[in-house]
């Protein structure tokens, strides 16, 4: 195959001096171009101009390629080597190569959506950079475990120092398998924290980090008797098990326990009734005492679900002003502040103010909304950046740096582990607004 019809299915698109190489296996339409505040170890954000152009080298470019067949996609074979995706502008360069693992082709709708809006935000990272230091290349997982493991060769073959992504946690483990025997970090998205560790590190916002956070706000308001209530679900029975390690590592102790299966208000009742009479201690004549059971209890829920479970606490003799309602980022949506049995109910979620540049930048150059993940497509280019500028033997400990990293998402960190340590926001309702109760951690605050 000719260099030239290599590049029919090899796309460069070409902005501000920088070079993003495009599979085409990556996705059936045209990819835009990115940016909010990058990592603290990468240069600040700068504005972009109002219409970035893009456009087509003037000259087709021949394109060395060097790669034997790993997979049986002929198209992702056609990913080039390390040296055969520098451009020839960019030669000499102490580049940083990096792909990033989505899935443009799944059948989910929405994960396609998701994965376009990722790719676009991890195009403003790269075009927002003081330093055209950056190859990015954007492979197909499919979504499956299969298509992940095809991609990681891929971008193996094509010498990468770092993979970014994948989103689902068996793509996740598809592609931390084949890059960990080249010793290649993955900066994955997925929120599943067994797929972490021995160099697959997790960019994303983990319920168990969320309710480690709420507990050790609340316990330091001097809570020390916690109750749950919330879905049989995969997602509550998370939060429950993190629930529990939080209030034992804290002194405390779980008085209740109910859950329910469904999200409408004819299953909650019965849990939250039982969970009331738990709530105060009776005496020897089975009169109420002013004993409360517990201090602070957990409800899990977003949305409708949330303000169908809300309203039954207070309507069984739970009062609000006596008893901690706590939550989750779930929480973070404009319908629950108004409902009325949340105020002074508080939560554990992102600064909104950490990303309001990438908000702003997004739209400006988009004219849309980013969607839920793709500040973490953002954050995960200026962070593998700096996990790639360097030996291939310093790569993990660039990445497990204890200093962390600042982004569009505010801090994380990582150490061995891989699962994310994030610095996060307190929120409290309050008479129909959200209100920071205690910052999310900044490089100039965290201690350590």
């Amino acid at each position: 195959m000719t260099g030239i019809r290599k590049l029919e299915r090899l796309k460069w698109l070409l902005l501000t001096g920088a070079v993003l190489a495009v599979s085409a296996c990556a996705t059936t339409t045209q990819p835009q171009g990115p940016i909010n505040p990058p990592v603290t170890q990468t240069p600040p954000v700068k504005d972009l101009p109002q219409e970035p152009v893009v456009k087509e080298p003037e000259e087709v470019v021949e394109v060395p390629v060097d790669v034997e067949p790993e997979t049986s996609d002929p198209v992702i074979n056609e990913i080039i080597r390390r040296d055969g995706i520098t451009p020839p502008h960019m030669s000499g360069r102490d580049l940083k190569r990096m792909a990033i693992l989505l899935p443009f082709s799944s059948s989910s709708s929405r994960l396609r959506e998701e994965a376009s809006s990722m790719l676009r935000a991890a195009e403003l990272a790269v075009f927002n950079r003081d330093e055209a230091d950056i190859v990015l290349i954007a492979l197909d997982t499919g979504g499956t475990e299969s298509g992940a493991a095809s991609a990681t060769d891929a971008a193996l073959n094509a010498g990468v120092d770092v993979i970014l992504g994948p989103v689902l946690s068996r793509s996740v483990s598809g592609a931390a398998r084949n890059a960990r025997r080249k010793d290649v970090p993955v900066i994955a998205f997925s929120t599943d924290q067994t797929v972490a560790g021995n160099g697959t590190y997790l960019l994303s916002f983990p319920p168990e980090a969320e309710v480690k956070r709420i507990v050790d706000y609340a316990a330091s308001t001097g809570a020390m008797n916690y109750a749950y209530l919330g879905p049989q679900s995969e997602y509550g029975r998370r939060v429950l098990g993190a629930y529990k390690d939080a209030v034992r590592d804290n002194g405390g102790v779980m008085n209740g326990q109910e859950s329910y299966d469904g999200d409408d208000i004819s299953v909650m009742q019965d849990p939250a009734r039982k969970l009331a009479e738990a709530y105060i201690t009776h005496d020897k004549n089975s009169a109420p005492t002013d004993r409360q059971h517990f201090e602070a209890i957990i409800l899990p829920e977003g949305g409708v679900a949330l303000r169908s479970l809300a309203p039954l606490l207070p309507y069984y003799d739970i009062d609000p002003d006596k008893v901690q309602f706590l939550g989750t980022s779930l929480w973070h949506k404009e319908e629950v502040v108004r409902e009325p049995a949340l105020n002074g109910g508080i939560f554990a979620a992102p600064d909104k103010m950490a990303r309001q540049s990438f908000l702003d930048l997004y739209d400006r150059q988009y004219g849309e909304d980013p969607s839920r993940l793709a500040s973490l497509a953002f954050d995960a280019v200026n962070i593998g950046a700096v996990v790639a500028d360097g030996t291939v033997r310093t790569r993990r400990d660039r990445a497990e740096d204890p200093r962390g990293f600042y982004g569009a998402d505010g801090m994380i960190r990582w150490n061995a582990d891989g699962k994310p340590n994030r610095g996060l926001a307190i929120y409290q309702i309050q008479n129909g607004r959200f209100v920071i109760i205690e910052s999310a951690p900044t490089p100039s605050t965290d201690p350590s």
